[in-house]
């Protein structure tokens, strides 16, 4: 037990070191992709609908994860599967520079996007057997914290950037592929590290092309989420209150640019300022503490209080619009910057309880099967909410997106109330028997 115990330990702090790296590298990615969708709209001049259907492909490609942890789980080779599929997602936003054109940047982000959502469960695996339970939420918070400062910069440096010449992101995006190759090749180092009980090594090169393996990975994931639904009710619960939550944050996806751009007139500089040093500095200040509050209990309750702090944000949002008129003596760009900080702080909570909450529910083998179903719902709303979030700016005024997502917002927040309350009661029953 002790040999055990101290080779565990040894693998933690492996695994924490690379993964401080992989953040660096992340962090860099996503601080240039974050703006992708003003950058088609400002500097590519995509129509409103063209907005939304960026916003609609690269959310539902989410859908696809479950697809990902079957093959990479089934593949003779876990790290070469990672690579060939991570290297194939940014090599399309590293020719996104050939053409200037709205259809191409789409398809692009989109494939890239499709690709991406494959290897997004895979982390659950790093993250369930390479750390202790004790540490996982507080050495996972570090590393989140890390990506986060990096984020903050590079969202701004871009920003400015690009108000010197929007043609920059055709520089930008290479970039952000190379550094996400670096992140692929981080994940494919610790999932050499991982102490599951891997099996994918042992299939011979026959097996691993068979018509039955292709089809095992089609089929199984849908009857595996069927299954673990049918088995798990609150897991089951949690996904379902869980999924008001994505609803919300995707009917803004489509709305926020247009919003930034057509009503408040924004430039970049002021735009990544609040999605970026505004925004990233909430999350770098609160994910500590967040990942403490996380803890390894049941996660419904810490998910209650998020996802109601969630629903201010878009309400402040869309009085940004209200206060720059004359009556009021309040710059909007204040109330961008406000809201954005508010949004920081809540999504501090969310992007942990998002990557770990599942791992409560999953049994050891299985847990990135709960993750892959976690992320696929994901993809699921992703179809339709930022369809939804446009319709309504189209039918109504585009203030009744944003209403309709502090709504959501706030019923997620107290179903997993309801839920956390739930637990006690299930639980104090459980001691008295």
């Amino acid at each position: 037990m002790e040999s055990n115990g101290s080779s565990l330990q040894t693998t933690e702090r492996k695994t924490f070191t690379i993964h401080l790296i992989s953040q660096v590298f992340n962090g860099i990615a996503i601080g240039i992709l974050l703006l992708q969708d003003v950058i088609l709209k400002k500097t590519l001049s995509g129509s409103n609908f063209e907005v939304m259907i960026l916003s609609l492909l690269v959310s539902s490609a989410f859908v696809f994860s479950i697809y990902g942890s079957e093959l990479v789980n089934r593949s003779r080779s876990r790290a070469k599967t990672i690579l060939i599929i991570g290297i194939t997602a940014k090599f399309f936003q590293i020719i996104i520079p050939l053409f200037n054109n709205p259809v191409y940047y789409i398809i692009c982000l989109a494939l890239s996007a499709y690709l991406d959502s494959l290897l997004l469960s895979i982390w659950n695996i790093v993250f369930k057997h390479n750390y202790t339970d004790t540490n996982r939420s507080k050495l996972y918070s570090y590393a989140s914290s890390l990506q986060t400062v990096f984020v903050l910069i590079i969202t701004t440096v871009s920003g400015y950037l690009l108000d010197i010449n929007g043609d920059y992101y055709k520089i930008l995006f290479p970039v952000a592929g190379v550094f996400g190759i670096f992140v692929y090749i981080s994940l494919a180092k610790m999932i050499n590290l991982s102490m599951d009980d891997y099996k994918g090594k042992n299939n011979s090169s026959k097996t691993y092309y068979s018509f039955k393996l292709i089809k095992d990975i089609a089929v199984l994931p849908l009857r595996n989420t069927a299954r673990i639904f049918r088995e798990n009710k609150p897991f089951l619960r949690f996904e379902a209150y869980f999924f008001l939550y994505g609803m919300a944050f995707m009917v803004l996806s489509p709305v926020i640019p247009v919003f930034l751009v057509d009503d408040l007139k924004l430039t970049y500089s002021p735009i990544s300022l609040a999605k970026g040093l505004i925004f990233h500095t909430a999350l770098i200040i609160f994910t500590p503490l967040m990942g403490r509050h996380h803890g390894t209990g049941n996660p419904t309750r810490f998910c209650g209080y998020v996802f109601s702090l969630l629903a201010l944000f878009p309400l402040m949002l869309i009085s940004s619009k209200y206060f720059s008129v004359n009556s009021f003596n309040i710059d909007a760009e204040i109330i961008l910057y406000v809201s954005y900080f508010i949004f920081g702080l809540a999504m501090s909570g969310v992007t942990i309880a998002w990557s770990l909450s599942s791992i409560y529910y999953a049994p050891k083998n299985e847990v990135s099967n709960y993750q892959a179903v976690h992320i696929t719902l994901t993809g699921v709303r992703g179809l339709f909410s930022p369809a939804l979030g446009y319709a309504v700016m189209k039918i109504f005024e585009i203030e009744y997106s944003f209403y309709l997502s502090a709504f959501l917002f706030m019923l997620g927040g107290i179903l997993m109330w309801r839920e956390s309350k739930n637990f006690k009661k299930l639980s104090k029953k459980n001691v008295m028997t």
